[in-house]
């Protein structure tokens, strides 16, 4: 099917197409270049780490946690600082010390503390930037072997992702806090990379960051063991513990200093910023960062990925193509998750879904479009019949223009006025050689009749297949509005009328936008509001035109939702200032409506639904409806059951 569609195709239309694909693709890639993306990318990477769960940190970094019960041996913060001087003393062969603690003012205790950092030998201490981003630093006493700073950067949700190991402040680089404790445990320097900075790389004037870095958290708060520093001091553990292991110092007691939010803050635990330090210290040392797969490489491999969906789904069935789909988004978050747990990393992988969404429904939209046109093509052949008058196809203002104008408001008024021009020359036609012909002539205006009514109504279920409605729904409606009718002694010529009529009572739905139309969910007030729409835009679709069926269609299309006690709409009316023909579509659409399977509810049984019609339930009042009518449909209950059982798509 799908090579068939390609050898119909002109060379002219499959380059529009490509143009069209293409220019999508663009448009995709410059909203991931402008970040549109990264709420969705951020979500999912997240979630990754949720599903990974966590995972056994190096052994050679120790937190001492000045936790609750350190501050209440020590005394409330700020606690002296001898007992920092006493903590060095008891990790006397730790390969390095980081005190993630601002000392920026002499207090009691400085002397002792400046002469343990002296004789360890390998302590690190954190400055930071205020808020008129000046660098504060510990008091010169102290003297410790290295600096680094403890700028975190959470993202605009608040969470912790990634740190930058290098700030240029007025032209002299300050490295992270992490990373000086990595040179100092390590013995070796990292590679700092030197470029002109760039806008992402700004802070703020003169101050830049460099050398990023996503963090590849270890799992929740708690992951790395915390020692308590009240402990330590008082000899739990002996001082060959320490030998040759990273001790990280800082808060970890509630409500002393900011935690933070990670990957892992599903339940809102956050983090304390020593173990943010922890994990990147742990980074560093195993090279276990998680690494971004450069941008120009990722839209490569989009692009290359967009032709090979483009080629099955163009050569494949529409139910091929749908599974295919599926699966290709499954296959897309089944390879991120393992290029992130295995190789360690991130692909970002919302716009290789979106791009498969995107071709999968541009490929259909050509398919519809080919479609649209072979149906032209077909008006166009009945136009030129000798029978119809000889006109040319190239005099037809609807033939070969596709799918835009077979999906617009003009296009569908036109192919219906084209099939009552149709209608009209044939009954001409038949009064000219009545006398002749008169059997040959009523067989061929029969005939005519019946394209038009399949016809039209084929363009209504087209209409209405944006919605979750199908034919069957179309027939059990034309069904119900009969029965009803004719329980109402109403002559044979409306019977047929607004049995023709009323499939096109929702045609107006085809102006309503897809993420209103098909959202799964109650929509909200503005949504309504838009939803509401749809009477006005099927009665402007509709008018205008000659043919009583239309007329009576474009009545129905306007007024199916007005209520008999006047709280419907568009306009309110109230009783008998509704159309009779409105009036019986209105109560019959509704039954359907509740039988009916919808994305947001699950169908009703007869019984429940006549119910609901009957007595009310808060939405629907038995008030809605016109008295005579609600009384006939109460009659026929049992055929309105009778008939949604024979032509169900999904009955209870």
């Amino acid at each position: 099917m799908g090579k068939r569609i390609l050898a119909r195709i002109s060379g002219k239309r499959i380059f529009r197409y490509v143009a069209i694909s293409l220019a999508g693709l663009f448009f995709l890639f410059l909203a991931d270049g402008l970040g549109f993306l990264v709420r969705t990318d951020t979500g999912i990477y997240d979630f990754f780490f949720r599903l990974r769960g966590s995972v056994r940190p190096s052994s050679d970094i120790v937190i001492a946690a000045i936790d609750e019960k350190s501050l209440e041996r020590f005394g409330r913060w700020p606690i002296s600082r001898h007992y920092y001087a006493a903590l060095l003393e008891k990790v006397t062969g730790a390969g390095a010390v980081g005190f993630d603690v601002i000392m920026t003012e002499p207090s009691e205790g400085d002397a002792l503390l400046s002469g343990a950092i002296r004789r360890h030998g390998k302590v690190i201490l954190p400055v930071y930037l205020d808020d008129d981003l000046d660098v504060i630093s510990a008091i010169r006493s102290f003297d410790p072997l290295a600096i680094g700073h403890l700028h975190a950067l959470p993202g605009i949700d608040g969470i912790v992702r990634e740190a930058y190991h290098t700030i240029n402040c007025r032209g002299e680089d300050i490295p992270s806090f992490s990373s000086a404790i990595y040179e100092v445990f390590s013995g070796r320097k990292l590679e700092r990379r030197r470029r002109l900075p760039g806008k992402e790389d700004t802070l703020s004037g003169n101050i830049f960051q460099f050398d990023r870095m996503l963090i590849n958290y270890y799992g929740p708060p708690g992951t790395f063991p915390y020692i308590s520093m009240s402990d330590i001091i008082d000899g739990a553990y002996p001082s060959s513990f320490f030998s040759g292991k990273a001790v990280l110092v800082g808060f970890t007691a509630q409500g002393v200093v900011d935690r933070f939010m990670t990957p892992f803050s599903y339940n809102r635990d956050r983090m304390p910023g020593i173990e943010v330090h922890a994990n990147l210290l742990n980074n560093l040392l195993k090279r276990s960062q998680i690494r971004l797969i450069d941008t120009r490489i990722k839209h490569l491999f989009v692009l290359l990925f967009s032709i090979v969906l483009f080629l099955v789904f163009i050569r494949n069935t529409e139910k091929f193509s749908a599974v295919t789909f599926l699966f290709s988004i499954l296959l897309i978050l089944a390879s991120s998750f393992f290029l992130f747990t295995r190789f360690l990393f991130w692909s970002e992988p919302f716009i290789f879904c979106l791009a498969s969404g995107f071709v999968f429904v541009t490929t259909y939209v050509y398919r519809l479009d080919e479609a649209a046109r072979k149906l032209d093509s077909r008006y166009s052949a009945i136009v030129s019949l000798p029978s119809m008058g000889g006109r040319k196809e190239a005099d037809d203002p609807v033939a070969e223009r596709g799918l835009l104008t077979f999906l617009s408001a003009d296009g569908i008024n036109g192919r219906i006025q084209k099939l009552l021009s149709i209608e009209d020359r044939y009954e001409e036609k038949l009064q000219a050689v009545i006398d002749e012909k008169t059997m040959k002539l009523s067989e061929a205006l029969g005939m005519v009749k019946t394209m038009s009514s399949e016809v039209v109504l084929r363009l209504t279920t087209a209409a209405e297949s944006k919605d979750e409605n199908t034919g069957r729904h179309i027939s059990r409606i034309g069904l119900y509005v009969e029965e009803l009718s004719r329980r109402l002694g109403m002559p044979g010529d409306f019977i047929e009328e607004i049995s023709f009529s009323s499939a096109m009572h929702d045609v107006g739905k085809i102006g309503i936008p897809d993420r209103i139309l098909l959202k799964p969910g109650s929509l909200t007030p503005a949504e309504f509001e838009v939803m509401k729409t749809h009477t006005v835009i099927g009665e402007r679709i509709l008018s205008g035109s000659a043919h009583p069926m239309i007329q009576m269609s474009a009545r129905i299309a306007l007024c199916h939702h007005e209520r008999w006690n006047g709280t419907g709409y568009p306009e309110g009316l109230k009783g008998e200032a509704i159309p009779l023909e409105a009036r019986i579509v209105m109560i019959c659409d509704i039954y359907e409506a509740l039988r009916s399977r919808r994305p947001y509810k699950t169908p009703l049984g007869h019984a429940e639904s006549f119910r609901i019609i009957t007595e009310g339930d808060g939405k629907i009042s038995p008030s809605d409806f016109d008295p005579g009518i609600l009384e006939a449909f109460i009659k026929l209950n049992m055929f309105f059951e009778e008939i949604f059982n024979e032509y169900s798509d999904d009955a209870v």
